[in-house]
């Protein structure tokens, strides 16, 4: 609005009641400034162009409102239109359900059911042999690795030797059980195959003693029928388990186990009456 006035104060005063608010939400813009004159003649008023700013903030703000609420509107709509479209695309590239259906298996078969015979069993023998060296330099013992090849289609045999066989194989043996144990948790898990370790001569003479004990094993279960083995553990127990399944292939042959100890029983086979 246009307010007239003596002077400016005079102005706002007059404009702020005009406008009901207070002189200082009130912006002006000077129009004509005021002149005195001389004896009354030649004065003139002041003449402000003025308005509440409260009111423009208001509108601004409503009018922002109002275009933030359109292009929301629009923006919705954009993805709205756009999940329609990848929808429609979705389904028209989905092939027939028949088309996803695996034919005889084939993927199960050749992950789950992988053959020996199919296997590179040279590679499965490089990838040991480059581990094991690198297990071995990393000892503080004078050991290297001697031959290592497949002792048969379900073993590996390693044979290790060097100055320091004897405290490899260590008191009783602990040390050796302990590698046996660690190469077979190994190779089992990776590769799915038995090791058959040999520790200078250690493995040869245990079989040879082995072959001796299983002998009078071997005659008293001839005269009684049945009996068992002294707590055998390590590959020791294998070796006995199959020479006695080869002595006795018609008798119950089978390992059990007391507490820590396992041994092995011979007896004939239960059958249940008619």
């Amino acid at each position: 609005m246009r307010v007239e006035a003596k002077d400016l104060e005079e102005a706002l005063i007059e404009a702020s009641k005009s406008l009901d608010c207070s002189v200082i939400d009130l912006e002006y813009t000077i129009v004509q400034l005021p002149k005195k004159g001389f004896l009354g003649f030649g004065c003139r008023n002041i003449i402000i162009e003025v308005e509440n700013k409260k009111k423009q903030v208001k509108k601004h703000s409503k009018n922002n409102f109002q275009i933030s609420k359109i292009r929301e509107k629009n923006s919705c709509e954009k993805v709205e239109e756009k999940k329609e479209n990848i929808k429609n695309d979705k389904i028209e590239n989905v092939k027939p359900k028949e088309s996803y259906v695996v034919k005889e298996d084939k993927i199960f078969d050749s992950f789950h059911r992988e053959s020996k015979d199919t296997r590179n069993i040279q590679n499965i023998l490089d990838e040991i042999k480059i581990q094991l060296e690198k297990l071995l330099n990393s000892t503080c013992f004078d050991i290297s690795l001697k031959e290592l090849k497949m002792y048969n289609e379900e073993s590996v045999f390693i044979h290790l030797d060097g100055e320091d066989a004897a405290l490899l194989i260590g008191k009783e043996a602990h040390r050796y059980k302990a590698i046996s144990y660690l190469l077979h948790s190994w190779i089992n898990t990776r590769y799915n195959l038995l090791v058959r370790l040999e520790i200078s001569h250690f493995l040869e003479d245990q079989i040879q003693g082995m072959q001796g004990y299983l002998q009078s094993i071997v005659e008293k279960i001839k005269i009684y029928g049945s009996g068992q083995t002294k707590p055998l553990d390590g590959v020791l127990i294998k070796i006995a388990l199959e020479r006695l399944r080869s002595e006795f292939p018609h008798k119950y042959v089978g390992i059990k186990q007391n507490n820590d100890q396992r041994f092995i029983v011979i007896n004939d086979f239960l059958k249940k009456d008619e």
